[in-house]
């Protein structure tokens, strides 16, 4: 190719770019596969008796507090131990190569790109403590107490001994039901990549994410940076995680941001092949670009964030004796940036949300009216959430203490609407213990009523049902109640506790 001075210039060929980002959508798909196979298998062993009706424990992190709590080694403790233990090697890279919520959020976060969305992410700084506080109180909080607090609360507490529990016939034991799975990947996919961007429920919602990070900082393989960036931003403008790419590498020759997943996004990005994965050191004392740059909030309002948070966190957790955890901790996030959304627009004279102009100069536009009363709405669900979880708290002190009158009051407080409580739906827990109550004074026929919506809300749950028969043989017909026990038996065979009171 010549030039216009007429001397000779080489332009160098434009090389075909590896597509990691490919590579990595197989791999995080081939994981769900893999769960999938291993729920059908348990489901197919149970119903045609292979392998004795067991399948592997689950293979997830949260199974680990079997171990601290109980002294259980099961197949999710031994594979949380050993993505720990990845990660003082190779980084962070669990989280964007095999966490099954990393590929929904990913999915979420690429449907609204193409949508036309693009979720900015929100930077806070206390937010950003929520995962390892989490984390510690799942995995260490157990062991503190057993070691430091039980002494002095319950001196007769003795230490489980260690055994080995790597197969169950109850595979789904400790997950949400499925009807609760629903709403759970709508908030952690969906809800939380629009409010906190791509990856907003790993940055201020993951316990597991809490000990990842950390430990990312210790570990030698790392995005490294050679002579080739022009620092042209491109490698910031496709990372998901939040990391200033551009200006890790420019600052320390490598990306030293624990919230980095190893997607390598950035590599794929890169147009001077300046980028690379290998090793090249630790990063403990080096700050990250991310902690010297913007924040969304003031101090005051990061404070004012956080208690928000909190509030809501303890408000939905429990919620209806449905609502677990992890889910809590997203709904919390959700609600609180749409809070804060609100709070922008009462304060603030212009006010966006993504590509829509909420507020300007001072003035409402339509879509910022609708944003302030759904802000508004959230903020009664809020209070609503905590007042029902309050009530259920205030019922099981005062049955505790005998005051049954008092614990009547509460639990009818605490239920659904429809029997003059504030509640949304019932509390199976609140049920049971309303209906022991409701036997007590002799209203056994109401007391009926909540056991059996008790038993159709936890689905061929074996105690539950055991406890609606003892009812009806308090004041039904005995052909009718032995009815209910054949109808039962019939279709659980193997319920223990439902022979021994149907021949008792």
């Amino acid at each position: 190719m010549c030039s216009v001075s007429g001397t000779s210039d080489i332009s160098l060929p434009v090389l075909p770019k590896k597509k990691r980002a490919k590579v990595r959508w197989f791999v995080l798909i081939l994981v769900q596969i893999l769960i999938l196979l291993h729920i059908a298998l348990w489901l197919l062993g149970n119903h045609f008796g292979w392998f004795g009706g067991k399948t592997i424990t689950p293979i997830e992190p949260s199974e680990g507090m079997e171990l601290v709590k109980n002294g259980v080694i099961n197949a999710g403790a031994i594979f949380f131990a050993l993505a720990l233990l990845s990660t003082c090697i190779f980084g962070r890279w669990f989280c964007g190569w095999g966490c099954h919520i990393v590929f929904l959020q990913d999915w979420c976060y690429a449907l609204l790109r193409k949508l036309g969305i693009r979720p900015k992410p929100f930077r806070a700084r206390l937010l950003g403590w929520v995962p390892l506080g989490l984390g510690l109180y799942m995995f260490v909080w157990p062991l503190f107490y057993r070691i430091v607090l039980a002494p002095w609360l319950q001196p007769h507490l003795r230490w489980p001994a260690i055994t080995t529990d790597l197969t169950t016939e109850h595979f789904w034991e400790t997950f949400v039901s499925p009807l609760m799975a629903i709403p759970f990947l709508f908030v952690c996919g969906f809800a939380t990549v629009y409010t906190l961007g791509a990856k907003g429920f790993c940055t201020y919602g993951c316990p597991y994410g809490g000990f990842f990070a950390p430990l990312d900082r210790l570990a030698p393989v790392r995005i490294r940076v050679n002579e080739n960036c022009q620092q042209c931003g491109k490698c910031t403008a496709a990372c998901t995680s939040n990391v200033r790419v551009h200006e890790e590498v420019h600052l320390h020759k490598m990306v030293v941001d624990s919230g980095c997943m190893k997607t390598m996004d950035c590599i794929d990005a890169c147009p001077n092949d300046a980028l690379s994965v290998g090793f090249i050191g630790a990063s403990i004392g080096t700050k990250s670009a991310r902690k010297t740059g913007k924040y969304d909030l003031t101090i005051s309002g990061e404070l004012g964030i956080f208690s928000i948070f909190l509030i809501g966190f303890f408000s939905f957790r429990g919620l209806y004796a449905s609502v677990p955890m992890l889910m809590a901790v997203g709904m919390s996030l959700v609600s609180t940036w749409i809070i804060w959304k609100g709070v922008l627009l009462l304060q603030e004279k212009n006010v966006s949300l993504h590509r829509h102009q909420l507020k300007f100069h001072g003035t409402f536009r339509p879509a910022g009216k609708l944003v302030l009363v759904f802000s508004l709405f959230t903020v009664l669900f809020v209070i609503q959430s905590g007042a029902v979880g309050l009530f259920v708290v205030a019922g099981n002190a005062a049955a505790k203490n005998g005051n049954l009158n008092s614990a009547r009051s509460y639990y009818k407080l605490s239920g659904p609407m429809t029997d003059g409580g504030i509640g949304f739906a019932s509390n199976p827990n609140v049920d049971l213990a309303l209906s022991k109550i409701l036997e007590a004074n002799g209203d056994l026929q109401e007391a009926e009523r909540l056991l059996r919506r008790l038993n159709s809300t936890v689905e061929n749950d074996q105690t539950a049902t055991m406890v609606l028969g003892q009812n009806l043989q308090l004041h039904h017909e005995p052909a009718t109640v032995e009815q209910f026990y054949i109808e039962t038996l019939d279709a659980n065979p193997n319920w223990t506790l439902i022979w021994e009171d149907y021949v008792a």
